[in-house]
């Protein structure tokens, strides 16, 4: 992604009303100060998507999403930041900077790259249509030319440098992995005698490519490297092609070849996406659902695949919001979608084989009752300890509430005592599951709090004499509210959303915008003086907390000197348990 200057950011979003912006996608309704419609992000009946004019900001009370006018578009539109940003800047009139559209965050430009990979695309399709034996290839495999153009398949020649003569600028192709640099000086080509498959952005963009060998390599697949360009963690082949083929996508289907997604699509199912060599990440998950509402993981139905489809299940839990859905498809032993699918009625059996694809409670439940005897308490036990981390990494929405329900039937608990059960502090346990749970996420800390009141009346920030106490304490996340009090008081009348936009890339960005979402209770007078009292206390706790260091530095110092007096050891143990509970009530 570009860097874009974030003065330009702050114009953009100045300039643009999100009330319109979303009115003009889903008609809102004035409801109060703000402004209310039926969520377009789940299924409702009763409208709890509202938007607020002052904050410049929308947040669901129903599914929980939440974010700008750019978050707004990335959802509901499907586009990628960039994009999103480039819609914004044509509705306002405005120019994005030439230094955005060319700069990578870091490093050199990366048209050059662009222009490598475009040059490489079309070679390697010339090549492809020169080439009888690899076209007679393609005709075994079933690939027709229509599909064969649509995915703007081409072939690498088996020769070390008939690329490498083709590009002008070597370096910049080395650099988006399609040349390698020779140790003696000089270039070759990465790919050598391959059946060529563009990698695309949501753009349309060549980004990379994957490479099927013709011959006796050892590696059948080989992926273009980590690239300023590609990074396989966050894209998926055939996404691109899917949005081509249907504006609306009920449901994607993650397979795992490239052959696979190719034959889907001839078949009728042009909805098949693949990751490119890798797991399915979290990155992977938050990219799909920006696209659809329901995911359908193809795997094999071997151990294999049983463990493929777990781990998948694990990254898709923490996103699984609202009407969102993951699906499981597992293949018959011997076969993989291209065969399926190719097969005698083969449309046929892979549509039914979807229709029957399991639900991720069901794949879920089995993984948590595998090996338990839930006759005997023990058992019983360990499944509600197996089954913690998982839950707490859902969203606090209907899908929990059906999962701790099925697991209150199996555990032989009422659902409440359960639910009251997971809300304590999650234990430890080895569960692969994101760590960042919702227990974590949705705690209430004195600095969160005042954020929260500093969101809802930004004025409140003209109050604070003095934010340095703040940004000297260890109280996490008091920095970031020294820097939020700061900016509203130096530029008042601005927008939350303007705040938000510069912590896009910080870690508790999703954190920060929950609270942007939040309406704290009481009237104006009771919340600057909730906001007052919480920024004097933290403020006051630095000070005493660094004198307490001071002393405790003092202490140590003395006894690595020689044996404290009874008064003095007394004093260091009284001192370190008070820093210890600070940093478990701060922590």
């Amino acid at each position: 992604m570009a860097r874009i200057p974030q003065d330009f950011i702050d114009q953009l979003l100045d300039r643009t009303d999100i009330v319109s912006l979303v009115d003009a996608r889903v008609p809102l309704k004035k409801s109060g100060t703000d402004y209310a419609a039926c969520c377009p992000f789940h299924d409702e009946k009763t409208p709890s998507f509202t938007v607020s004019p002052t904050k410049q900001f929308y947040y669901c009370f129903g599914c929980g999403a939440h974010g700008t006018a750019i978050s707004f578009l990335m959802e509901y539109d499907r586009l990628e930041f960039r994009d999103a940003v480039d819609v914004l800047a044509q509705n306002a009139g405005l120019e994005i900077p030439e230094d955005a559209q060319t700069q990578a965050p870091s490093g050199p430009p990366r048209d050059p790259l662009f222009d490598a990979m475009n040059l490489a695309d079309r070679f390697y399709q010339t090549q492809l249509r020169r080439n009888p034996d690899v076209i007679d290839y393609l005709k075994t495999r079933g690939v027709s030319g229509a599909m064969a153009k649509q995915y703007g398949l081409g072939f690498a020649p088996d020769s070390w440098d008939a690329l490498t003569r083709q590009l002008r600028d070597s370096a910049s192709g080395a650099r988006a992995g399609l040349l390698i640099e020779r140790d003696g000086g000089g270039f070759f080509d990465r790919f050598r005698n391959r059946l060529m498959f563009p990698i695309r952005d949501t753009r349309g963009r060549t980004i990379a490519f994957g490479g099927r060998t013709l011959g006796d390599d050892k590696a059948k697949y080989l992926n273009s490297p980590e690239t300023p360009l590609f990074h396989k963690s966050d894209h998926m082949y055939g996404l691109f092609e899917a949005r081509q083929a249907m504006r609306d996508l009920p449901r994607l289907l993650v397979v795992e070849g490239y052959m696979d997604v190719i034959a889907l699509a001839q078949h009728g199912f042009a909805n098949a996406v693949a990751t490119l060599g890798t797991a399915t990440t979290a990155s992977h998950l938050t990219t799909l659902f920006r696209h659809t509402e329901e995911v359908v993981f193809c795997f094999d139905g071997d151990a294999a695949g049983v463990r493929a489809a777990r781990k998948a299940l694990d990254q898709s839990l923490p996103v699984m919001r609202g009407a969102r859905r993951v699906r499981f498809l597992f293949v018959p032993e011997g076969e993989d979608p291209d065969s399926m699918v190719r097969g005698e009625d083969g449309t046929q059996r892979f549509q039914a084989a979807i229709d029957a694809a399991r639900p991720a409670s069901a794949v879920l439940m089995e993984a948590l009752t595998d090996g338990l005897s839930l006759d005997s308490p023990d058992g019983r036990a360990t499944l509600i300890e197996k089954a913690r981390p998982y839950v707490n990494a859902l969203p606090p929405e209907a899908f929990r509430a059906e999962l701790i329900g099925e697991l209150a039937q199996l555990a032989r608990l009422p659902a409440d005592d359960l639910r009251t059960m997971y809300a304590r502090t999650p234990s430890t346990s080895s569960a692969a599951v994101d760590k960042g749970s919702t227990q974590q996420k949705t705690r209430v800390t004195p600095v969160s709090r005042a954020l929260s009141l500093l969101f809802a009346d930004s004025a409140l920030a003209e109050r604070v004499r003095d934010s340095a106490a703040l940004r000297e304490a260890d109280t996490p996340g008091a920095t970031i509210l020294a820097e939020a009090i700061e900016f509203f008081a130096q530029t008042p009348n601005v927008s939350v959303s303007q705040w938000l936009e510069r912590y896009r890339e910080h870690r508790f960005f999703d954190r920060l915008q929950e609270l942007a979402a939040t309406t704290p209770p009481g009237d104006a007078e009771s919340r600057a003086q909730e906001f007052d009292e919480t920024v004097a206390r933290l403020g006051s706790n630095t000070a005493s907390l660094a004198s307490l260091r001071r002393r405790y530095d003092e202490l140590v110092a003395q006894q690595n000197r020689g044996p404290l007096d009874a008064a003095a050891a007394t004093e260091l143990q009284q001192i370190h348990q008070q820093l210890r509970r600070y940093r478990q009530q701060t922590g």
